[in-house]
């Protein structure tokens, strides 16, 4: 496999592949106040052998799809595994998982959906459009021509009903020089968008093309999170606007890429998870700014060293935001996702800054089985949260009550 631009903060690669029985459907939970099971583990021989947890996770319509962190003997080189993460769908209502086999030689990288059909873009550069409901596949052709170079898809989204995808890969094998490739639909042809130099951690204060692994659309206008900050593309234009960016906090004075974890739409607002700080920001449209609606804790052991004891008051490491249209919720590096009191309403008011974890009652001696949950999504007045032990869920209908009890503050 010849070494691509990697440029999401984890890795996704794929290989098509036939039904496999490393995974496990279960009959699904019932409870009101606490996280159940959504009906679907890993297989617990290969969880820490193959690689067989979850790791993300989108739905399209009433059909869910999954995704895990599977692996395969690297080709001609014994003992060794490369990532080649599986697909799963199911029905809403259904216990029965589908392992889709997809018709690309290249690994998964990136995916997206929409109200119709799952989007799946590969490290060969396919995209490629799988309908749920008929099990069929579409290939849309993004690009007339690689000229040689081996293009990987990085991020795919939808800006005025029509597709935009991101490609990017190394020009040759010798200068490790980056390309990078941002189309955006236009009926049966496709408008090439500009792609200005960017900063990218694993090129120090060097620069590479623009490119983004994930994008809403907001007031007319088109927002991709990227490894170096958020850009805005207007209705009709082919040239990006970067947005300024967060305020730097005291550890993150050092580093010069600023990369945005993920980025939504919350009551009408534009809100992100920066990578460097781990801290949430909602965009300040009079200010032109950002707007902290997280906070932390900074305590310094040895000043003279700089070490630091972090707390972060949604969640550190944040993986995943995910929105209701009432409730912002953040997940990360604990077994438990969180939801922003700044904007709670009734009967909490609204509490500036403040997160409250979303345990819920105890179901069978654990709150959460996991110490990490890498992917939210809300479905049906359900919060859905994907972890490598499994796929949970919980019954937003008492939230209020769920949360009754919980700290607003770290």
């Amino acid at each position: 496999m010849k070494n691509l631009f990697r440029l999401v903060i984890v890795s996704l690669l794929f290989a098509a592949c036939a039904k496999d029985p490393g995974v496990n459907s279960e009959q699904p939970e019932s409870s009101q106040d606490g996280w159940v099971s959504a009906g679907f583990i890993p297989d617990k021989e290969s969880l820490n052998t193959r690689g067989s947890g979850f790791q993300n996770m989108l739905h399209s319509g009433s059909w869910i799809m999954l995704e895990d962190a599977w692996s395969v003997p690297a080709e001609g080189k014994p003992g060794y595994l490369v990532h080649a993460p599986r697909l799963f769908v199911s029905s809403l209502d259904g216990n029965h998982w589908d392992t889709l086999s997809v018709p690309s030689k290249g690994f998964v990288n990136t995916l997206f959906a929409d109200s119709t059909a799952f989007f799946v873009g590969t490290r060969n550069g396919d995209v490629l459009k799988y309908y749920p409901d008929s099990k069929e596949w579409e290939k849309i052709k993004v690009l007339d021509s690689t000229n040689g170079i081996e293009y990987g898809v990085y991020g795919i989204g939808k800006f005025e009903n029509n597709l935009i995808v991101s490609l990017a890969g190394f020009k040759d094998s010798v200068s490790k020089e980056v390309v990078s490739v941002i189309r955006l639909q236009n009926g049966d042809s496709w408008v090439d968008l500009e792609t200005p130099p960017i900063h990218y951690e694993t090129y120090g204060e060097g620069t590479v093309p623009l490119q983004f692994h994930k994008g809403v659309e907001w007031n007319g206008k088109f927002y991709i999170a990227t490894m170096d900050g958020v850009f805005e593309l207007t209705s009709g234009s082919r040239q990006w606007k970067q947005l300024p960016f967060p305020p730097k906090v005291d550890y993150t004075k050092q580093y010069i890429p600023r990369p945005v974890t993920d980025i939504l739409v919350h009551k009408n607002n534009l809100v992100i998870a920066e990578t460097s700080s781990m801290l949430v920001y909602e965009w300040d449209a009079a200010g032109d700014g950002w707007i902290a609606i997280d906070s932390l804790f900074l305590s310094g052991y040895d000043k003279d060293t700089l070490n630091y004891v972090i707390n972060i008051n949604s969640t550190y490491g944040i993986q995943s935001l995910v929105s209701d249209g009432e409730h912002l919720f953040a997940s990360g590096d604990r077994s438990y996702p969180k939801v922003y009191m700044g904007d709670y309403g009734d009967p909490y008011g609204n509490i500036p800054r403040g997160w409250r974890r979303i345990a819920g009652e105890v179901i069978n001696g654990k709150i959460m089985p996991t110490s990490k949950i890498y992917s939210l999504d809300v479905i049906d007045g359900f919060l859905y949260a994907v972890s490598y032990e499994g796929l949970f869920k919980i019954s937003l209908k008492n939230l209020d009550k769920i949360i009754a009890n919980e700290k607003d503050f770290f």
